[in-house]
Parts: C-alpha cells; structure tokens; sequence
C-alpha cells in the first residue's frame, strides 16, 4: 500500500520542505495551492483549490484517491495571508466578508480536509500548522486568533474521540528558542521533520504539540 501525503499551502517555507521531507521518506505528495503549477510525475503532482472556499476541499482528496489512493497524512498549512486582516486597536472593526474568508481558510476548510481525509483512511495522521494564538491574545489578530482558536479546540477533540481511532490529529506550534511565538521565523525543515516523525507514530499523542526551532 502505497504512503501518500496531501500538503495544502505548497510555500516556500513549510511547504515545500514538508514535500521534499515527505518524498525522501517514499511518500507520493500531493501539494495543494491556489496557485497552479506544472510539477507532475510519478510521486508528486500539484493541484489547485482555494481554501477560502470549503467547497474545493472534497475534490482533492477525490483526485488524490483516483490518482494514488487515499492519503495517510494530510499536511494543512494554511497561507498567513489568509488570516493576516489588520484591526489596530479595535477587534471588532474587521468587514464580515474578511473576518468570513479568515474563518474559511483556517478553520472550516481544514475542518472538511480532516473530515474528507478519515472519511478515506481510518488511519490518517492530519496536521495543522498554527501558532500561540489559540492561547494567546492580540487585538491586532483577532480573526486569525478566532481561526486558529476554534481548529484547535475540533483538532483536540478528534485527537480525545475513541470513535476515530487509529487516526491522529495534532495542532502545530513552533516557538522561538525563548519560547516566543516564532511569528514570521518559521523553520520549514523542523515542521517536515516533526510532521514526518509524528505520521510514523502509531499512537496518539499530544495534539496540541509546542516546539522550538
């Protein structure tokens, strides 16, 4: 059976390390943006969606599947652009339209990419890149912070829920070596390796996992 890795938001940062990490491992990876590419062979292809909109998600996976099969890790790495809308000093000045496509992007899409994914594979290691705002505050980011909050808290409840064992689900949380908020650092090398290290753990563990690189 062949090992096959889904990894939305193909960056130049995580993503694309994550990919080659997936790949040196004997994954086939799937990488996923809005953007299109002509990267295809035997073991990689890209593919298009946008994850404002939740709509795009389930096709993946169809593609994914036709082509390969079904995932045994899905890497959500949602762009921070997504979910990067300025509110200054006032948290409720953000347009409902922004504050909704943040909420698309970093919550219900990656929530249809869990559910898409264990629909498919009852073994599935998902992973979510977030970042201290699911504990942390910041008037500034208060839509982000909204996002990343809520798919922490259905991420920690699929990851406690017997029902979907064998699968495992984790929220991402890099830090600095003084264990600040990594913010625009974000080391891609060490998220692939933690996700890779994580995808061949057969177990649970912790799902909200706090790392510093």
């Amino acid at each position: 059976m062949s090992k096959i890795a889904v990894i939305f938001g193909s960056g130049a940062r995580i993503g694309q390390a994550s990919a080659k990490k997936f790949l040196s491992a004997g994954y086939k990876v799937a990488t996923v943006s809005r953007t299109p590419q002509t990267t295809s062979d035997d073991d990689l292809v890209h593919l298009t969606a946008d994850l404002q909109d939740p709509s795009t998600i389930e096709p993946i996976f169809d593609q994914v599947q036709q082509r390969w099969g079904a995932p045994s890790v899905v890497v959500y790495n949602v762009p921070s652009a997504y979910g990067m809308y300025p509110t200054g000093g006032n948290p409720l000045s953000a347009p409902i339209n922004e504050f909704t496509k943040t909420l698309s992007a970093n919550t219900i899409s990656a929530y249809a990419a869990a559910s898409a994914s264990y629909k498919r594979n009852n073994q599935v290691a998902f992973f979510y890149t977030g970042n201290a705002l699911n504990t942390t505050v910041m008037p500034t980011l208060v839509t982000l912070g909204v996002g990343k909050t809520a798919s922490a808290h259905w991420i920690e409840a699929a990851a406690k829920s017997e029902q979907l064992r064998p699968a495992r689900f984790y929220y991402i949380d890099q830090r600095n070596q003084a264990g600040a908020p990594a913010g625009n650092a974000v080391n891609g090398e060490a998220h692939a390796d933690l996700f890779l290290k994580l995808a061949e753990q057969k177990e649970q563990g912790e799902p909200i996992v706090v790392f510093k690189a």
